[in-house]
């Protein structure tokens, strides 16, 4: 239980550094005192440190605590279990480099102009946020100790409040970002499902996802022997 509560509470700490620092009360305070670029550096200083104790911290305490579920390889539920986990990790490679590449309107350093739906954001507004979304929940599945669950699943919160933070400050920053949000979703292909956007295929970039591809199968490849795990092939 202790590892589970001191990676809890780097969690928290990392995360609410992030929330309180660039909040619409605190971060014009900071700015007013340190500059654009004096605050950009402390709040980067801070989310590395705190990120660093947090991964340390994980990197320690990595399967302790109580064993919540485990599944046993050759039956239909690790193979359900393992073939999602890939499945989920690929969209979430597919997400973080196309929005890494587009900077679309939900992001730190938009590409700028008005917001609306194209390409990756008809899926999700947030391909960054929701990349960690996806990778927190495929996390979650194939690992079932406390500390796992902990570190796992407080990277799908994080990001999941991340994004709700963003929306609610670039609703009142930026024209025409609320009508974009609702018209799009955070959950991937939920707008789609709910008829709210269209799949354009020809707005994606085949060149990003091939790249976010390649990065997939080679995280795969070379995961058991930097972060440990068993090589989840299908």
């Amino acid at each position: 239980m202790w590892e589970a509560i001191v990676i809890l509470f780097w969690w928290v700490l990392f995360g609410g550094s992030h929330i309180v620092m660039s909040s619409a009360r605190w971060r014009p305070k900071f700015i007013a005192k340190l500059g654009e670029r004096g605050f950009l550096g402390v709040y980067s200083l801070v989310a590395l440190v705190t990120f660093a104790f947090l991964a340390h911290s994980y990197a320690h305490y990595k399967h302790a605590g109580f064993q919540l579920w485990k599944t046993f390889g050759g039956n239909l539920l690790y193979l359900f279990v393992r073939d999602l986990n890939v499945a989920l990790m690929a969209l979430a490679f597919i997400l973080l480099v196309s929005g890494l590449v587009a900077r679309p309107p939900s992001s730190m350093m938009p590409a700028g102009g008005t917001p609306e739906p194209y390409g990756i954001t008809r899926i999700t507004r947030h391909p960054t946020f929701a990349a960690f979304w996806l990778f927190g929940i495929a996390h979650c599945l194939v690992n079932g100790s406390l500390a796992d669950l902990v570190f796992f699943g407080g990277l799908s919160v994080f990001a999941w409040i991340g994004a709700a933070h963003q929306d609610s400050r670039k609703v009142v920053d930026v024209p025409g970002y609320a009508a974009f949000k609702e018209a799009t979703s955070f959950v991937p292909f939920a707008a789609i499902m709910k008829r709210q956007q269209s799949l354009q295929l020809h707005e994606l970039s085949w060149g990003v996802i091939a790249l976010a591809f390649l990065l997939f199968y080679l995280v795969r490849a070379y995961h058991p022997n930097i972060f440990g795990g068993v090589l989840m092939s299908l």
